[in-house]
């Protein structure tokens, strides 16, 4: 182990006990505070989580039912939570607060190795409430202490206060089914199509606004264990790529967002129906609690993109659940191509993509799977450039988490990405990252993360200019 590694790690050691020490002295709250979903059906935070912030069977559940039980539903909706509660506390339960990031860091490379304390990466305000059984909003407020910008043609880290990456209202279509003359059920001031003891379906569901609709797929992209690393940028350029499951970036070297701002769509960035969160619409439905069905549009750059997905669970028996997910996703007009005669800026065309793929996810017991195959090609590429551009690119993305015991979850992912774009600039990647993850309490963790670039050192490549990272951080709901 190298000596400066040694060092990191024996200072780092004592911090998560340090800030926990005085989270716990000053915190007005008990260990047992949850956030707001929580609070407001007076669940622990593992109800809906493997643990925080992964989704369990039930939580992909209860998300698809736009954050609604409908057996513990008040038929009044907020105003029924106003009468009995008290506008303050139907106040307080619809907030929540998450701070997440790195605390420490180091970066090993032949060129150089980098040691820093680096603040928290996000903090998010978070507004979720059920206004009415059929009716939910959630919004997140997000700021960014060092958001990475692009203006006037140079990347810069500045301070960033805003929406975040979710901002949506979730409304249960299925009243409107039964007006249409469908078989409905009631539950706890819930309309589900169907009948009881025969064919049933929860919703359709529309989610509309700043969406992240891959919450249903096999393999969700958002509320990952192993966060995304930040987006390294120095003298107005790209020094380091973040880690990020490849499977689901845009895996393209030398495109463009859009021809006036010239913004680079980068390899890594997470598109298409796995963005972080994007304007548009989604419906879906569960049928007879085995067929998950899915149409929406989401904006992106210059263009839009449509997909449809569905997600089969083959098992559910006890400790068991099985469950494979497909995916085909058409986007127009979501990139720019380079220009032919400068690579350096962008071009006039813009580009299609078509992206397709599979996912899996089987859970036994404290054992939690779950990996992605997804390809990517692009259309409408100029004739100039055809045989200087690889038009198709695939991710592969695979990860485990074992929660050894209550309080300490292991995690372990593979990245591989067959890159496409430019053949002069696009480089293959392969990284292995595993994490510890320990939980003094439901709602608050520390990690201690190590990630390896499985692939030889490429100094000009800001995707493989770097050996070894490692992190040590926090996750904090309350």
């Amino acid at each position: 182990m190298p000596k400066q590694l040694a060092v990191v790690i024996l200072a780092a050691a004592g911090l998560p006990a340090l800030v926990a020490g005085l989270v716990a002295f000053a915190s007005p709250w008990p260990v047992e505070a949850v956030p707001a979903f929580a609070r407001q059906y007076d669940l622990q935070c593992n109800a809906c989580h493997t643990r925080p912030p992964r989704l369990n069977r039930f939580g992909e559940q209860f998300h698809m039912m736009g954050f609604q039980i409908p057996s513990a539903a008040r038929p009044g909706g907020i105003v029924s939570s106003v009468r009995e509660d008290g506008a303050l506390k139907t106040l307080i339960d619809s907030l929540a607060l998450r701070i997440e990031g790195g605390l420490f860091e180091y970066t090993e490379s032949p060129r150089e190795t980098e040691t820093k304390f680096v603040p928290p990466d996000e903090i998010t305000l978070f507004v979720a409430r059920p206004l009415l059984p059929e009716l939910s909003i959630f919004v997140e407020i997000e700021g960014e202490p060092n958001a990475v910008a692009f203006e006037n043609g140079r990347y810069f880290t500045r301070g960033q206060f805003g929406l975040g990456k979710e901002a949506f209202f979730m409304l249960n279509l299925g009243r409107l089914l039964g007006l249409l003359g469908a078989p409905t059920m009631e539950m706890g001031g819930q309309t589900m199509v169907g009948k009881h003891g025969g064919f049933s379906m929860h919703g359709p569901m529309l989610m509309a606004g700043k969406v992240d609709p891959n919450t249903n797929f096999s393999y969700a992209t958002n509320r990952q264990l192993i966060a995304l690393t930040e987006l390294e940028v120095a003298h107005g350029e790209v020094e380091r790529l973040p880690i990020v499951p490849y499977a689901f970036a845009s895996k393209f070297f030398g495109l463009f967002k859009n021809r006036d701002e010239r913004e680079p769509q980068l390899v890594t960035d997470q598109v298409m129906y796995n963005t972080s969160g994007a304007p548009g619409a989604d419906v879906h439905a569960m049928f007879n609690d085995v067929v998950l069905g899915q149409i929406g549009f989401l904006r992106e750059n210059e263009g839009f993109n449509t997909y449809a997905a569905a997600r089969f669970d083959l098992l559910d028996r006890g400790e068991l659940t099985f469950n494979i997910s497909a995916l085909v996703n058409w986007g127009f007009g979501v990139a720019r191509a380079p220009d032919p005669e400068d690579p350096s800026q962008p071009g006039g065309n813009r580009l299609d993509r078509l992206r397709y793929g599979i996912a899996a996810n089987v859970r036994w017991k404290q054992l939690d799977v779950y990996g992605a195959l997804i390809w990517d090609r692009l259309y409408g590429l100029p004739g100039e450039l055809r045989g200087s551009f690889d038009r198709t690119a695939t991710g592969l993305t695979i990860q485990a988490d074992y929660l050894v015991y209550e309080k300490i979850m292991l995690s372990s992912r593979f990245d591989q990405l067959w890159a496409g774009g430019l053949k002069d600039e696009k480089r293959d990647g392969s990284v292995l990252s595993v994490q510890a993850k320990f939980y003094p309490w439901q709602n608050i963790a520390f990690f201690v993360r190590d990630s390896v670039n499985l692939r030889s050192f490429v100094e000009d490549s800001p995707l493989r200019n770097w050996r070894n990272q490692l992190f040590i951080g926090i996750d904090w709901d309350f």
